[in-house]
């Protein structure tokens, strides 16, 4: 989401309209990234719901909120940044 944006809104203000391979990278070293940080993140969480001694419900929900929905927003708006670098407006006659 940081490298996709940065690199987009540079290309977008300069108006290259970049490769499919150079829009993308960014989008996927967004995406290790943030899979590498919530990894880290994973075990603690876990174990944190255990110790509160949550029910299933709630562990499921925790890990949502702090793995899942975190992972989805980063993939969805490095995505947007990624196809907003390659559009093309189409001349309208």
């Amino acid at each position: 989401m940081i490298i996709s944006r940065i690199l987009a809104r540079k290309r977008i203000k300069a108006g290259i309209r970049p490769s499919f391979k150079a829009a993308w990278l960014p989008v996927a070293v967004d995406v290790v990234m943030i899979s590498l940080l919530l990894a880290m993140l994973f075990l603690p969480a876990v174990s944190l719901s255990i110790v509160m001694g949550l029910t299933l419900f709630w562990r499921i929900l925790l890990l949502m909120v702090l793995i899942y929905a975190p992972l989805q927003i980063v993939i969805i708006v490095s995505t947007i940044w990624a196809v907003r670098s390659r559009w093309e407006e189409k001349d309208t006659k």
